[in-house]
């Protein structure tokens, strides 16, 4: 089953869906971690619809996992294209996989470390910064963390090594007790576990916000993976379609960019925070 893209999904849709009459059953969604807001937008505008949402999120890699062990779910908005496509591969999808945001990669540190865009290798490098990433396989971030090293590698070769290894040493470490409503990465800081973190960079506000005086730089762009993000449709059901051509149109594209996303569609109206 070959990929199509948004016209083509949208238009494979609208042959299939047909208008709610009543409340269905809830659309399950597992999504990233990092689409908490989106599918919470997404949830109250499907509501409008007759469409009631459920959702759990975690990492893109468990979730696959969990989806093909037979966990109940509708749609799977992953962090990346591989999770969706192995799916697919493996006959799960009512439709084929598309691509519906993209995300930038952000390093966070706190400002007084004076961390620039010119800097910011050596500063990764240095013996004495305790680096914190999330775990590859289990979680798309930490797979597009290794791709930066791995570009740093070409440049500096046997960096890639190192800062997977300094990485790696605080994914062993003991976790950190968070405070109600606190992230796992702020505790972290809170707690100066870490000095720097790779992560998205639709997290990293929130992390700004948590903790005043972190400061984020957007990850070179020759570094950047540019991390790409699937929706897998899993039912064909009329109520399952219609909320995934509602994050396919215009209306879900710009709930992408209000969340700190970057929308595939040229189309989606801007929004203000």
């Amino acid at each position: 089953m070959r990929e199509i893209g948004l016209r083509g999904l949208l238009v494979s849709i609208a042959v299939v869906a047909t208008p709610l009459l009543a409340w269905a059953d809830p659309v399950e969604i597992l999504a990233a971690g990092s689409l908490r807001g989106v599918v919470s937008d997404l949830a109250a505008a499907g509501k409008a619809l007759g469409i009631e949402v459920k959702s759990d999120f975690g990492g893109s890699g468990s979730l696959r996992e969990r989806i093909e062990n037979g966990a109940n779910a509708d749609l799977f908005l992953s962090a990346d294209l591989a999770s969706p496509r192995k799916l697919q591969a493996l006959r799960r999808t009512a439709l084929p996989v598309v691509a519906f945001a993209r995300n930038r990669m952000c390093i966070v540190a706190r400002r007084a470390a004076g961390v620039t865009q010119e800097n910011v290798v050596d500063r990764l490098l240095a013996d004495s910064v305790r680096l914190k990433t999330s775990a590859p396989i289990v979680d798309p971030s930490g797979d597009y963390a290794w791709a930066i090293f791995d570009r740093i590698d070409t440049a500096r070769p046997g960096a890639g090594a190192k800062l997977k290894a300094k990485a790696q040493a605080n994914m062993n470490a003991t976790a950190t007790p968070t405070a109600p409503g606190q992230s796992a990465a702020a505790a972290l800081f809170a707690a100066n576990a870490i000095d720097m973190s790779i992560t998205y960079c639709s997290a990293s506000a929130g992390l700004e916000k948590e903790i005043p005086d972190l400061v984020s730089i957007e990850v070179p762009s020759a570094l950047d993976p540019h991390p790409v993000y699937g929706l897998a449709v899993l039912s064909d059901r009329p109520e399952v379609l219609r909320l995934a051509i509602l994050l396919l149109s215009e209306q879900g594209q710009a709930l992408v960019a209000r969340n700190g996303l970057v929308p595939l569609s040229a189309t989606a109206p801007p929004t203000t925070p």
